[in-house]
């Protein structure tokens, strides 16, 4: 399990993957505060919104294509059946590239701390709030990116089914908002608010984490971090049990 953690920091290297996704958070963050500067009021608090949320976008459909096109790659290589030539089991290799992908994550999420420190976060709870969640996020990710690698045939399909579904999950409060709207109470439209709401329960909600006003105002509520927690807690050992059954059932 430990060389295949080593293995995937040392394929994260051989990519560029710390330095392309480096350069991309500066230049976000770049823009950002030139965005944040042609506020009349609350230059920083504009500054910390922009930046801290096109860098976790950043960070995390980095992660979904590294992960994705490695995953593909191994199997297009016979790597995978290399690694299960070894006394290892299916359920291990599956975990240890989850472990492996979630380090070089939590690498990856240091910078992106440290520019929100450097910025400066008007609430010091907040931030760490924030951070913890940025984390926690991450790991959900990586199990989907997993996920969506395992199950299916082709890295560029994967990339795009990944990066739907979180797409997906950070709009479920624009989705779920407007099912609760007026309209959907006529009956024409009560099949698909149900739809919504059905949705909103089975996905992960990733609106509910690294909010870019806990940096500005603190938690509202500790229900904000306890809901974090729950997900991260239901939906990733979800998945990687989702990954271990389809690995399973294949023949190699």
């Amino acid at each position: 399990m430990l060389t295949n953690i080593r293995y995937i920091m040392i394929t994260a290297l051989r990519d560029w993957l710390f330095t392309g996704l480096l350069l991309g958070i500066l230049v976000a963050t770049a823009i950002s505060a030139t965005l944040g500067s042609t506020a009349f009021i609350e230059e920083r608090e504009m500054t910390l919104s922009f930046a801290s949320s096109s860098s976790r976008l950043i960070l995390m459909a980095g992660l979904i294509v590294f992960i994705c096109f490695h995953i593909r790659n191994a199997f297009d290589t016979k790597e995978i059946d290399v690694i299960l030539s070894r006394p290892i089991s299916r359920s291990n290799l599956v975990v240890s590239y989850w472990l492996g992908f979630s380090f070089v994550g939590l690498l990856l999420t240091i910078p992106v701390v440290a520019i929100i420190a450097f910025i400066g976060a008007v609430d010091f709870t907040g931030f760490i709030g924030w951070s913890l969640s940025l984390v926690l996020e991450m790991c959900i990710v990586v199990a989907l990116a997993l996920f969506s690698a395992f199950t299916m045939r082709s890295a560029v399909t994967a990339v795009l089914g990944c990066m739907g579904f979180y797409i997906l999950s950070r709009m479920m409060a624009f989705f779920v908002f407007t099912s609760n709207s007026g309209m959907f109470n006529d009956v024409k439209f009560i099949g698909l608010k149900w739809a919504l709401q059905a949705i909103s329960i089975l996905l992960p909600r990733l609106d509910f984490f690294a909010k870019s006003d806990w940096l500005v105002y603190g938690f509202l509520s500790q229900q904000d971090w306890q809901i974090c927690i729950a997900q991260a807690l239901i939906f990733v050992p979800l998945l990687l049990a989702a990954t271990m059954i389809d690995f399973r059932r294949r023949q190699f």
